[in-house]
């Protein structure tokens, strides 16, 4: 499905994965069909043909018991009077409807630090627009919730293949949590969940994994708990670490253990409800659901995030997973970085789709507006390189569209007119022609041409405390050391560290761990056997192996990143500074925030290029061995000229080493993106060397082995 064949086929026609969805129904109304309807059709006229729309329970599922899907059946006739050939992706909302919220109080959310609140009742308003809060929402781990909606949810099925607007429907995208996204509600800026209903999951999760009380115990340290005690964790236990920013296993594994059963909590609803749809739809039907997401979850990755992807992509219920692309740091703007929000390369080595939403609305001023013309260029470069990111990893997407233009703000809102984000003639023009592109190079087999590898996990904050004042480190690691790599002119794969044995490590040189700080011994030899190997340099940040899942300690660092390496407590921020020789005056730290623990290099057959400021003590260090080279930095860094030093000792290719421009490359495709164009000296990784002349903001896409503009947005 996912190397050169299409995603879905109906009627024996290929529908490749890229999907157009239609905005948010606020309320559940149907008011403003109008306004979508010539976007659907600009849609449709440039050969998209798989559209989605959103339900609700609450539009369907009502208080007297009644169940009717005359709504859901009508929005699929909207799309199918402007689109006849349409093929619908139907997003539902699994949400239990408010009436069934006010009605079974005691299977809601409960906060550790705040009470649950009424959604505000003003305007029209999204169902979920008041998610992101401290809601009034059932419990993730309700039983009765999962019971109920699951047999409404069967029925919805049962009735819909029986109407002809079933025989359009190709999948299901099972929604809920924080706007659909299986976030846990309030999780942004709240601790959930107390209720009820979690409690008896962790119990019951808890005998599931230690099996016996005297287990429990000794996990634990406590002569005392039976797993008829065991509460949830309150807050002071969420928010307070006793090994610095670290979770101590000998002191701490109820909150370790909780954390984890929360985030199992998750993929079991995921699971039931796609497995549901499996079982109960006539015909074969894709499912999928926003999840994985790994970047810019705010360093709420514990309270929230999405931690239990290996056990959600192994799954025989699952299709796709999905989300919106990366919000930050620097990657919306003409000349940042797009890049999706998930270890995608993890997605295509268990056979998924990922899909990627794009609902960054183009920077497009009104026609009469003389800068007209400059804002078209800038849109058709930001949107090709967007979807170009995901053509060259092999994956799909949609544009979603949230409602008339400039609804978030700008100058559209008041002179453009009621239009969807990207109904303009020349965003459109490029996106039917690279709809057409983009089908030729579905068919070859794929392949990524990355030489540099980011390896990272998500076992790890289970070991960290929640609180953003904790997570700030691993949170600066995950999201703006990847921003360097993006900017160096190399190209690079990201992968879930579990995911390793899956891959052919062959073509990459370089191999980031970037915030594996908990691994076990099969991790390590696995890494020891297969990775430290063929003279490929290897590359650790901050605290690799520092918990072994039972304890932590300095000296399983040490082992390994193969240098001695001695912790010190420290209640200050901490500056490395870089050997002059290497990269003259550059010095960086993480937000000047104390950092704790600290760890530095204690070796004398280790080289040191960088110590801490003001000290002695080296704090980043370079080791050579026969076979491969270890590489060990005490923060995690964004310069990009250390990246790119450290990528030129291992003789990774560079497309350009200007830092400015911006590369992807797959498949014998290689993707520039340029906010300032002018003259580019390009070298293909087949030797040759390319003189190019790109016009300013421009994504190009080039033949890999020529050189030659096969694609360009303007």
């Amino acid at each position: 499905m996912y190397q050169g064949k299409p995603a879905i086929w109906i009627n024996d026609e290929p529908v490749y994965p890229m999907i157009y969805a239609l905005p948010d129904v606020p309320g559940g109304r149907w008011a403003w069909y109008e306004i979508p309807r010539h976007t659907i059709q600009t849609f449709c006229e440039q050969g998209i043909r798989i559209y989605q729309v959103d339900i609700f329970f609450d539009q369907l599922w009502r208080k007297d018991g009644t169940f009717s899907i005359d709504t859901l059946k009508r929005q699929i006739r909207g799309v199918l009077s402007v689109c006849p050939k349409a093929a619908i992706m139907l997003r539902f909302h699994v949400n239990a409807p408010k009436w069934w919220i006010t009605e079974h109080p005691g299977e809601n959310t409960l906060y550790a630090d705040i009470k649950p609140q009424p959604d505000y009742s003003w305007g029209i308003q999204r169902i979920i627009e008041d998610d992101v809060e401290e809601p009034t929402r059932p419990s993730l781990a309700s039983d009765l919730w999962k019971k109920e909606a699951g047999d409404r949810l069967k029925q919805m099925l049962h009735l819909l293949a029986r109407t002809p607007e079933g025989n359009s429907l190709i999948g299901i995208q099972i929604a809920c949590g924080v706007y659909g996204e299986w976030h846990y509600w309030g999780f942004n800026n709240h601790e959930p969940d107390t209720s009820k209903p979690m409690k008896i999951y962790f119990q019951n999760w808890l005998r599931n994994k230690y099996h016996d009380v005297k287990n429990l115990r000794f996990a634990w340290h406590d002569p005392h708990i039976d797993f008829d005690q065991v509460t949830v964790p309150g807050l002071y236990e969420r928010k307070h670490t006793t090994a610095g920013i670290f979770r101590d296993p000998q002191q701490e594994q109820k909150i370790i253990d909780y954390y984890e059963a929360q985030h199992q909590v998750v993929a079991d609803d995921i699971l039931y409800f796609c497995k549901i749809v499996k079982d109960n739809w006539p015909r074969p039907i894709i499912t999928g659901a926003f999840y994985g997401y790994f970047f810019a979850v705010f360093g709420r990755e514990a309270a929230g995030g999405h931690l239990a992807v290996e056990r959600v992509l192994s799954s025989p219920y699952i299709d796709f997973l999905a989300g919106p692309r990366t919000y930050y740091p620097n990657a919306e703007a003409a000349g940042d970085p797009y890049r999706s929000r998930s270890l995608i390369l993890s997605c295509l080595l268990h056979q998924k789709l990922w899909l990627d939403e794009m609902d960054d609305q183009p920077h497009l001023l009104s026609w009469k507006d003389s800068s007209y013309m400059q804002s078209v260029r800038e849109a058709t470069a930001t949107t090709l390189r967007n979807i170009s990111f995901t053509l060259t990893k092999g994956m799909g997407f949609w544009f979603y569209d949230f409602g008339p233009s400039g609804f978030n703000g700008g100058p559209r809102l008041t002179n453009h007119g009621v239009v969807g984000w990207w109904d303009d003639p020349y965003v459109m023009q490029m996106i039917g022609k690279f709809k057409k592109f983009a089908e030729q190079q579905y068919q070859k087999p794929y392949h990524s041409d990355a030489d540099v590898l980011l390896v990272f996990d998500t076992r790890t904050f289970y070991y960290m405390g929640s609180d953003k004042t904790q997570t700030f480190l691993t949170h600066f690691a995950d999201n703006w050391l990847p921003l360097a790599v993006f900017r160096s002119g190399a190209v690079h794969d990201v992968i879930h560290i579990d995911d390793l044995p899956l891959l052919d490590l062959t073509p990459y040189k370089v191999v980031i761990f970037v915030n594996t700080f908990v691994l076990n011994d099969k991790q390590k030899q696995f890494i020891h056997d297969h990775v430290e190997k063929d003279h490929r340099h290897v590359v650790w940040i901050y605290a690799p192996g520092y918990c072994n899942g039972t304890y932590l300690s300095d000296s399983l660092i040490s082992d390994v990143v193969h240098m001695h390496i001695d912790k010190v407590k420290n209640e200050k921020p901490v500056t490395v500074q870089i050997d002059s020789s290497i990269v003259p005056g550059l010095q960086f730290s993480v937000w000047s925030t104390p950092v704790d623990p600290a760890f530095y290099v204690n070796d004398h057959e280790a080289k040191s290029i960088g110590s801490y400021l003001h000290t002695n003590l080296t704090a980043f260090a370079v080791r050579n061995f026969p076979d491969f080279t270890s590489w060990y930095v005490s923060l995690p860094f964004d310069d990009v000229r250390l990246v790119q030093y450290i990528f030129q000792k291992a003789g990774v290719h560079f497309y350009n080493k200007s830092g400015d421009d911006i590369f992807y490359a797959a498949s014998g495709l290689l993707v520039i993106h340029t906010k300032t164009g002018g003259h580019q000296t390009i070298s293909l990784k087949n030797g040759r060397v390319v003189n190019i002349n790109l016009s300013p903001l421009s994504t190009n896409i080039l033949d890999a082995e020529t050189g030659e503009i096969v694609f360009s947005n303007f």
